[in-house]
């Protein structure tokens, strides 16, 4: 079911002069919903939860779409690829999961790991899948075969995020114990860099890529967002996010121009030149497991007891959304 919450015309912060703040879109899921994407049409949006079902919702009366994908168990992390043609799903029990994103039909199944999958991603090509588990490795798969391509990247703690770069030339991998981040080839498995961040255990949401695939965004346990140029593995600017309570997801717009960061139950913006926040801190009622922005930075979609979607142009001022297709 879809409801529409009013906003509150007697709070200041909603009445900005940038400002005009839109109802949010609020659709009622199921169970914990633990990731969410929008798919490239912009007139969908993916959950997976914790009963271990993937839906697929139209955003426009937020009624669900065909019958739920069954994944067999909590279903961790999605992905979708960039044409919209395919989703891919990691479980609990360490099985990745390729979906037909049209028809919610299985495509292909196979036991990427022996525990479970927080983190998946596919390639920009649509050709490969990362994954990373808590058996502590990320491996790369052939999305048409599951055929493996190259020997399982070994980490000193469980893997909660795996990202390939927007040109898919690295892959960026995360884990929630001890301070690492680090940059891999795909090609090949070299470690290219090794950043000293330490992360949360958000589930494949701590990591955001800049579309020129040399700037890496990553929010750490701190509360910091630390912005790297991993060509030289220098930190170019950091800076502390609203709220120290749980900070989970960090999403980056095309453009390069903001980030929606969240903590616990409330997501902020923040231009990433200055490093100013942008706007006031947006409050929702549950915690927050997952946010994702839509493939057009449209709408920000956070996924928690319910999916909620909201659209940007009304929180956001005009400058964020000059040539959002280009990098900055």
């Amino acid at each position: 079911m879809l409801t529409r919450t009013q906003a509150n015309e007697n709070d200041p912060s909603s009445s900005t002069v940038h400002r005009k703040e839109a109802e949010p879109i609020v659709i009622e899921g199921r169970y914990h919903i633990l990731s969410v994407a929008v798919l490239a049409d912009g007139k969908h949006v993916v959950s997976g939860d914790k009963e271990g079902k993937i839906r697929r919702w139209r955003i426009e009366d937020g009624k669900e779409v065909g019958t739920a994908m069954d994944a067999g168990n909590v279903v961790f992390s999605i992905a979708v690829s960039r044409d919209g043609k395919v989703i891919v799903s990691g479980t609990e029990s360490g099985l990745v999961t390729v979906w037909n994103a049209s028809s919610l039909s299985k495509v292909a199944e196979f036991q990427a790991h022996g525990d479970r999958v927080r983190a998946v991603d596919v390639s920009p090509d649509a050709t490969k899948i990362a994954t990373g588990s808590n058996d502590k490795t990320v491996c790369v798969w052939s999305l048409s075969t599951g055929e493996q391509l190259l020997r399982p990247l070994e980490h000193i703690f469980w893997v909660v995020a795996a990202k390939f770069s927007p040109d898919g030339h690295l892959i960026a991998t995360a884990t929630c114990d001890r301070d690492s981040v680090r940059v891999y080839d795909s090609q090949d498995g070299r470690v290219k860099v090794d950043i000293r961040v330490k992360v949360g255990s958000a589930l494949n949401q701590s990591l955001a890529w800049a579309s020129d695939s040399r700037r890496l965004f990553a929010l750490s346990s701190d509360s910091y967002v630390h912005h790297v140029d991993v060509s030289t593995n220098t930190t170019l600017s950091r800076w502390r996010i609203h709220s120290s309570n749980n900070p989970r997801c960090v999403a980056l717009v095309g453009n390069g121009t903001f980030i929606a960061a969240s903590a616990a139950s409330s997501v902020s913006f923040w231009d990433t030149a200055s490093q100013k926040q942008i706007v006031t801190v947006i409050e929702c009622p549950h915690r927050i497991w997952s946010v994702t922005l839509s493939p057009n930075y449209d709408l920000v979609a956070s996924g928690s007891n319910k999916i909620t979607l909201r659209a940007l142009c009304g929180i956001l001022p005009s400058h964020c959304f000059v040539d959002v297709s280009v990098p900055a």
